[in-house]
Formats: C-alpha cells, structure tokens, sequence
C-alpha cells in the first residue's frame, strides 16, 4: 500500500494542473479533520477543468466546483484504488496532517506540561491561582500564553517559571525596592529575561496587574507606575522631576542637599532613584503649582526668588517619578494646583491627576475664559479631538466642549502673565 500511495502522489505530480485543488482539499481536510466541505475555483483554467474532467468522468467550467467526499470517491475508479485523500495529500505535500481538535488537543497537553513545570515549588497562592485559570482556557494573559506554546512550547514553560519566580521573590522581600534587572537575575539569574519586549516580561505586567487589580498597562507610563506600585524600579535614572521650593525629607528630617535647593530657591532635578530615598515631602505654604510645559516652568522661575509656593513641571504626561513626588506631597495634605495646554493631552493630563489626588488637586487657569485669551489658531488633531469627547460628565467637561466647538489649541505661553501673578505675592 505504501507504495501504491507514493505512486499516485507521483501521478498528480506530474500533472500540475491539479495542485490547486489539491491545495484546497488540504486545507479542508485540516478544517473538518475528513474529507467534506466544497471545492471551488472561480478562475479555473481550460487546463484544470480538463484535469476534473479526467479524474471525475464529467466535463467542468469555471467556476470550477465539487465536494471533498466525491474526490476520494473518484480516486476510488483510478488504478490506485485502496489509497484514502488523506494518504495522498500527506505524501504529496510532504506533511502530516492535524485536524483543528487534534491541534487543540496537542496545544492543551503542552500547556498543561509547561503549567506543571511552573506550579513545582511555586508557593505563591497568586501565581497558582493564575497558572489555574490558564489550565481552564482564560485568565490574564491567556492568549499571549498560548501563542508561546504553541510556537515554541519551551520557551512558553520558561516564561511561566520565570515570572511565578519572580512574583514570589517579590512576595518575600514586602517593602523593598528593587531594580527590573536586579530582581530578574535574583529571580531567574538572567538580568534581561524580564525585558519589556520579552514573553516574561509581558506576562510579569499581567501578573502586576492582578496583584494590584488595576488593568494591563497600555502605555509605557502606566507600566513603569504599575512596577513602581509593586516595588520595581524600571528606569530609576531617566524618570525625573524639576521643581523649585519643595520641602523634601529623609529619615532624619529635611534632606540638607535639597534644602541648599529651596532656601537658594534654585531649580532642582530628582531622578527616581533620588526619591525612592525620600520619606516625605511638603510646601512650606502648603500649595504647590503644577505646569505641563517645560518652557512655561523655565520661564516662570526666572523669578523663582519671589514664589510664595513651589512650581513642579510635569513635563507632559508625568512620569513615574512626577507622580512619586505628587504622592509624597499629597500624603502631607498639600494643596495641587495644575495648569495644562488647552487639547486633549493637557485636558486628559488634568483629569487623570484629579482623579489620583481627589480634594486637593485644583485646576489652574484652564476656565473657558483662559481658553479664550490664550487660543492659538493651530487646529486641533483628530487625536486631541477623540480625547477631548472623553472629557464628557467631568470638571472640565463645558471646557472641552469649547475647544471642540472653535476646534483650535489653547497654549501655557500665552497665559504666563496670569500664572507669574499667582506666584508672586
């Protein structure tokens, strides 16, 4: 029989004109896992036409049709009667065919090894109730799960072991800050295996994410504040703050190097690693203003020696150590006061800081008025306009509408006469 079946393999070989529809039937086959569903060629040549013909004992035109069943049927009138399509189209594409439950069922056993694997010596009641839920087809971060298996079913089962380590070094080290790659060499001895483009570095935030219960971080901002909430440092250097005037303490009181800063009034620059030092932070006034724009803040503190309170600069939408720094001045019940661009980022910036700080973050200058005397007549982006309708049932929901209706960007620089006023006593 193995050579009746290579035989005919040969035969349609040698007749190019059925490999379309060999092709076809390949693929059916995998669908169905037997031979059912229609063959269909809409744009069948003379010469594939003629090739039914000869195979089936009735003539063809385009658009050339018949069903998988009746295919083996007619392979059962030629000389190689006994030889199944299956037999067939396995020695003529050179494959072993696997049905779509076949393959399911193959990707569900190596799923089921690689969660084995993990689940040895995982103590974490978190991972394991993860690695649970991926067993039933779902949880967080599933579809990325079984992508890798099903890719490379090795590399899926080390990712899953490296991440439940890592949460589980986590879990035993509570309080503690520790850099990206520090804690992925202690958890796995590779300082790169929780990289943000690796497979255990994308299901580390799924699992952030669940311990935190917050959702999976779309942008890189959210990410480094979810690794920051959880104790990871990701880039400890170029997360930074400007600001002037802030009070800013250690253990032991008021940080000496930050008050030569403050009391000389002079414009200072935390990293995230400067703050994760700190303990707390305050305003002698007990305000502190918020500016988006880098060139507003600089131009304002031009005459830093006069402030009443302290300027912070966002620099757009903040970064991790922005929003430290805001969480230490909050914790101490300072007054926020944050003025942004009239578009959508400034807007949507505005709105997210009011929800993190809620009671004590005010906004400034960004009334319908404001707009009016600092409007530019650069339109609005398509983008802007999408964040602007987002504003809808909130504080800045009327001022939105405004710039939705003139459909032109309000800007900071037009409005420093006003916000120097309110610093300057």
């Amino acid at each position: 029989m193995r050579d009746a079946v290579r035989q005919c393999a040969s035969y349609f070989r040698q007749r190019p004109a059925y490999h379309r529809m060999l092709k076809l039937l390949l693929a059916k086959y995998r669908s169905y896992g037997k031979p059912s569903g229609t063959i269909r060629l809409s744009d069948a040549a003379p010469e594939e036409c003629d090739a039914a013909r000869a195979l089936f004992g009735r003539p063809f035109y385009p658009p050339l049709t018949f069903k998988s069943e009746e295919f083996e049927a007619a392979l059962q009138q030629t000389p190689y009667r006994g030889v199944t399509l299956r037999d067939l189209l396995e020695e003529y594409f050179h494959t072993s065919i696997q049905t779509r439950r076949e393959q399911r069922s193959q990707l569900e056993g190596e799923l089921a090894r690689a969660v084995a694997q993990a689940r040895e010596g995982c103590r974490s009641q978190l991972c394991l109730g993860w690695l649970d839920e991926l067993t039933r087809r779902r949880g967080s971060g599933y579809c990325l799960v079984q992508k890798a298996v099903s890719e490379d079913p090795d590399q899926a089962a080390r990712a899953l072991l490296q991440v439940c380590r890592s949460i589980q070094w986590l879990e035993e080290h509570p309080g503690e800050n520790v850099r990206l790659a520090v804690l992925s060499a202690n958890a796995t001895s590779d300082p790169h295996a929780l990289d943000a483009d690796t497979l255990s570095g994308k299901l580390l935030l799924h699992l952030l994410a669940l311990r935190s219960n917050q959702s999976h971080p779309e942008s890189a901002e959210r990410r480094d504040a979810l690794c920051y909430a959880n104790g990871i440092l990701c880039d400890s250097i170029s997360s930074s703050v400007t600001l002037v005037g802030v009070r800013l303490f250690g253990q032991e009181g008021e940080h000496p190097g930050y008050q030569v800063f403050r009391t000389r009034r002079e414009i200072c620059t935390l990293t995230l690693t400067n703050l994760s030092a700190l303990y707390r932070a305050d305003s002698p006034s007990g305000k502190v203003f918020l500016v988006e724009n880098q060139m507003v803040f600089s131009q304002l503190c031009d005459r830093a020696s006069r402030f009443h309170s302290p300027l912070i600069c966002t620099s757009g939408q903040p970064q991790v150590a922005v929003l430290r720094l805001l969480d230490l001045l909050y914790a101490s019940g300072t007054q926020l006061y944050y003025s942004g661009d009239f578009d959508g980022k400034g807007l949507s910036i505005a709105l997210q800081l009011w929800s993190r700080y809620p009671g004590r973050l005010h906004f400034w200058h960004m009334t319908p008025a404001d707009y009016l005397r600092c409007r530019s007549q650069v339109p609005v982006s398509e983008a802007s306009r999408t964040l602007l309708r987002g504003c809808d049932a909130t504080p800045l929901a009327g001022l939105a509408s405004d710039i939705l209706e003139q459909g032109l960007a309000g800007y900071q620089e037009l409005l420093l006469p006003e916000l120097e006023q309110d610093l300057i006593p």
